[in-house]
């Protein structure tokens, strides 16, 4: 995998990704922005620790934005965190709760499914 494509998974905005990943995705870039703050904010102060953010929000942003794709939803419902109490509810069941629509939508093919061919038999052969 290029660097290019692996940019690609973490900040971009086009396809579908899956409950599962997108949980570990999300943990992965939270862990990360928790020790460069730690570092920075050790290394040169609290002021410093202001250039993670953008990174961080965009991070989570496309992440947020291909698991709606997977529900076949727009990131217009990303905001509904503007009404209080209800709105981020309802945001976090979508994100981390609610699967994926199956097969193909407009935004890919089911994230489930890609790469596995179910017309191919493996066969053990003893080597």
């Amino acid at each position: 995998m290029t660097f290019t494509e692996r940019l690609r998974a973490w900040f971009g905005w086009r396809g579908r990704l899956r409950r599962r990943r997108y949980w570990a995705m999300a943990f992965v870039a939270c862990a990360v922005f928790a020790i460069l703050y730690v570092f920075l904010e050790r290394l040169a102060g609290r002021g410093a620790t202001l250039v993670l953010y953008p990174p961080f929000f965009a991070c989570l942003l496309a992440l947020a934005v291909r698991r709606l794709h997977d529900q076949a939803r727009g990131p217009g419902w990303l905001l509904l965190v503007a009404i209080p109490v209800l709105g981020p509810l309802v945001v976090a069941f979508l994100l981390l709760l609610r699967r994926g629509t199956d097969g193909e939508n407009q935004h890919g093919p089911d994230p489930r499914v890609v790469g596995r061919d179910y017309l191919t038999v493996s066969a053990y052969e003893p080597g």
